[in-house]
This record gives structure tokens, sequence and C-alpha cells, in this order.
């Protein structure tokens, strides 16, 4: 496997901190790009990136501009339309050819990917969901809602802990363990972060019938974080002909660290190869990275 990090600036020079895995052989031009959660980053999902590249996918997994290395103020935009932006630029940075790439996001990531399609609906051939945000299902109280509105007016960068618990996510003990230890989860948002995400709530339901790539979503049947019904109804909007939805009963909202993860991995990437199917005789090399290792971090390519 070939592993590359790198930081890459975003179209308003903060920095985005973007990891690239492949396999050592070109024989499959197919390529993901893995948008992780909330106060995640993407060293979150590196067994997932492995798991991926041994199935012959390139994988590239960015940090979201606020979270892990990447640059920003922590959990905080003013729309979501940067993290929409920040993909497009690493899209096009890498060189990807829609033709063979597919976009997966998991929860918040989901939402954003949701919108990246919406917005550039011909950069990607196939859009995977993961449990979604399509509606929350942590309650926050209406005096919290108000006092938060009125500082996402006065004080935009005003901070919030967040509601969700970390052992309502999965119920993978090595997986809680591993969270708990992670410097880089971030455990607050900002006043400006939260109504920016209910905005893009709105249009990923207003917007759902300019979809029209094959849609996946895969959702926790036992999430406590967003609400396992949503999906269903979205999709029902969602105007692609190709759209499918899986439910997993008993599984809490993170599927890729649930203890049976390796199966939901395979049955979504099952999904998406019957989509990228790709002749043999029009593979082409994977376009070399044009993201260059940066003076701000300890970074390098590297070549187990």
């Amino acid at each position: 496997m070939r592993f590359e990090e790198a930081f890459l600036k975003a179209d308003d020079g903060v920095a985005l901190f973007v990891r690239r895995f492949e396999p050592l052989s070109r024989d499959a031009d197919r390529s993901v790009i893995l948008v992780h959660g909330m106060s995640e980053h993407g060293q979150c999902y590196q067994h997932v990136a492995e798991s991926m590249v041994a199935r012959g996918w390139n994988v590239v997994v960015p940090d979201l501009r606020g979270h892990g290395r990447s640059g920003g103020d922590p959990i905080h935009v003013n729309d979501f339309s940067e993290y929409v932006t920040d993909l497009k630029r690493i899209i096009d940075s890498i060189g990807l050819r829609s033709q063979t790439t597919v976009l997966v996001g998991h929860s918040m990531g989901g939402l954003i990917s949701a919108r990246f399609v919406q917005q550039f609906p011909h950069c990607v051939s196939a859009l995977a969901l993961l449990s979604p945000l399509l509606g929350v299902r942590v309650r926050i109280s209406p005096f919290t809602v108000a006092l938060a509105r009125l500082l996402s007016l006065v004080r935009p960068r005003s901070r919030f802990r967040k509601r969700t618990k970390r052992e309502d996510s999965t119920r993978n003990q090595e997986a809680l363990t591993r969270g708990d230890a992670d410097p880089l989860i971030r455990e607050s948002v900002t006043a400006a972060w939260y109504f920016a995400m209910r905005q893009a709530l709105r249009s990923v339901w207003d917007l759902a019938e300019q979809i029209s790539c094959p849609v996946l979503v895969m959702q926790a049947g036992a999430d406590l974080i967003v609400d396992p019904a949503a999906p269903q109804g979205w999709l029902q909007r969602v105007g692609s002909e190709d759209k499918s939805l899986r439910m997993f009963p008993d599984h809490y909202h993170e599927l890729l660290n649930e203890i049976d993860w390796s199966n939901t991995l395979a049955d979504m990437l099952d999904w998406l190869e019957q989509r990228l199917i790709v002749p043999r005789g029009d593979l082409l090399p994977l376009p070399a990275a044009r993201i260059q290792p940066a003076s701000l971090g300890a970074t390098s390519p590297l070549l187990p």
C-alpha cells in the first residue's frame, strides 16, 4: 500500500489535511472520497481505508475544516457550502475522474456529501451515505436554541458543548476506548455552525430531486444521534432512479465502528463496484497527486 498525507490550501486559505491511500498495483482505476462526521477526523477511518485499498480502491480521506489536523476554528462555519467547496477543491487538486470516483459520507459527512452532489452533480458517479445527518434525534432545549440564535447574530463563534454521548455512537468498546483517548476529537460547536447545519438540512431536503447519481443509504436502526426514519422519506424525494436503503436494526450510529463493521463495508463496496465497472482496456493510471507535502506540519509521503 502507498500512503501520502499532505496539506492543501482551501479557496479561502484554510489548510486542509488530506490522506491518500493507494494499492501498490495500478490495475484498479476507482477512487473513493471518505467524508467523516462531526467532531471526528480522517484518521478515525484508517481501518476502513486499508480495507478499501485491499479491495483495489484508491482512497482519499480529508480532515474537514475545523476538524483533526485541518485549519479553521474547531467545528465552525458560517455556511455548509464551505465544506462543499473544500471537497471540490480536493477533487480538482488531486485530479480525480468523475467516471471512476464515488463519495462516501458518514453522519454530518453524509449531509455534506449529499449537498455536494446537489451542487456538483457531475463530479462523482455514485453516493453512499452511512447514518447520514438528514434529521436530528438529539434533543436541544428551546431556551438553548433561542440563546444560540441570539449569539449567532452578535457572537457567532460562541461555543456550546456537543450534546451527543460517545457511548451512544457504537457498541464496540474498543472503538469507544480509542475515541476517548483521541486528542483530536472536538467537544464543542459554535452557534454559527449550528444554524448553518440547520440551513443545510433544509436545503438537502428541498433540493433532493437534483440528485441524479446512484444513491445508497445505510442506516443504523438503533441510532441515538440522527433520526433513523429520515432516510426513507428523503430517498422518496431523491431524483435518481437508482437508490437503495439498507437498515441495520440493532446497530448504533457509527456503522463502520460497530463490531461487524467489515461486513457492512463489504456490502457497501459490493454495491458501489456494481456501479463502477471499468473495462480492462480502458484502465488508465490514476493521476499523480497535485497536493504537496506542506511546511504547515511534519507530513511527507510514506511508502510502507
